[in-house]
């Protein structure tokens, strides 16, 4: 299942939420693998194009290459490797965005198979109308989920 979405607006906080999942036919474990790093996201994610690390060893950094003359950063705010997730903000770059916090997981849903979970809440900047921003980091989303799929499910 691909481009399960849900957007939820509350339109007097002009602030959004973004949901992508994807069920995979392979061990959750291996899915986390792949993707549980932080600084991997160019490893599977066919927008990024270079990364770029900095910041402390508990609070870094990325700093993404996606084609466009300013780099998108992402700071992890916290990481689980038992909980298989780790979620992160958005602190400047290419994205019609004011501020986001984002989480990436990954749920066993049997031995054989799992979902990725992706997901945001978020606020536009004061230029970019609320649905334009939702539907950028929407397709970010659905672009690395569906490149997963494809990759590690066959």
């Amino acid at each position: 299942m691909i481009g399960h979405t849900k957007i939820a607006k509350e339109r007097s906080l002009q602030m959004a939420k973004v949901s992508e999942a994807a069920r995979l036919y392979i061990s959750a474990e291996r899915v986390w693998e792949t993707i549980g790093r932080f600084e991997s996201i160019d490893s599977w994610h066919p927008s990024v194009l270079g990364i770029e690390m900095s910041g402390s060893e508990h609070q870094p950094e990325r700093r993404l290459e996606l084609g466009d003359p300013e780099k998108l950063v992402d700071r992890l705010e916290s990481h689980d490797d038992a909980a298989m997730s780790y979620r992160y903000s958005y602190r400047g770059g290419p994205l019609p965005l004011s501020e986001m916090t984002a989480e990436l997981r990954v749920k066993p849903d049997d031995a054989a198979s799992c979902t990725i979970e992706w997901s945001a809440d978020l606020s536009p900047d004061g230029d970019t109308e609320q649905d334009q921003a939702v539907a950028e980091l929407q397709n970010f989303f659905r672009r690395g989920l569906e490149h997963l799929r494809f990759t590690l499910a066959g």
